[in-house]
């Protein structure tokens, strides 16, 4: 039982990590390289990928007696549809140990999301334009309220145009 036990763990790793791909190592410019590696099914963590790829960066730079220095890495998680598994892309130097540029920052976070803000801005010449048609709202509203009030007999027909005439003399 045991030796059956043995032999499942690297049929299981084929399965998990065997139809793995790789683009291997392709130059972009002097001493700068990518690699890019997609998972091989469902389960493949994008975490275990890119860190496959990293490792594939440093192991050519130290090949070739350098040192890795990342430039950008991309990720593309699964998204469900038959063929299209999880990735990780790799842009890296391969830098001579004292380089100034290993000191430099080492990655940059890009934006991932723009977030476009429409605003209503208007002249001051429109605002004014909107204010006087409020008051001229707001005057029309009254005039039906108190209308109201004259015909269920609250106020007078007198009270009525008196109301009306400061209404319409204060706009």
């Amino acid at each position: 039982m045991r030796i059956k036990s043995i032999l499942y763990i690297p049929i299981l790793s084929f399965i998990v990590t065997g139809c793995a791909t790789s683009s291997g190592v392709s130059p972009l410019g002097e001493d700068s390289f990518m690699i890019s590696r997609n998972g091989a099914g469902f389960w493949s963590s994008t975490g275990q990928i890119k860190a496959v790829a990293l490792k594939d960066a440093d192991a050519y730079c130290i090949k070739n007696g350098k040192e890795l220095q990342v430039v950008r890495i991309t990720q593309h998680e699964a998204s469900g549809r038959p063929g299209d598994f999880p990735g990780a892309e790799v842009q890296f130097m391969c830098l001579n140990h004292n380089d100034p540029a290993l000191t430099r920052t080492k990655l940059k976070k890009e934006a991932d999301r723009i977030i476009e803000i429409n605003q209503d801005i208007h002249s001051k010449k429109d605002t004014n334009i909107h204010k006087s048609e409020d008051a001229k709202s707001d005057v029309y509203g009254e005039l039906i309220k108190l209308d109201d009030l004259r015909k269920k007999g609250i106020i007078s027909d007198s009270e009525f145009q008196e109301q009306k005439k400061k209404l319409l003399d204060s706009n």
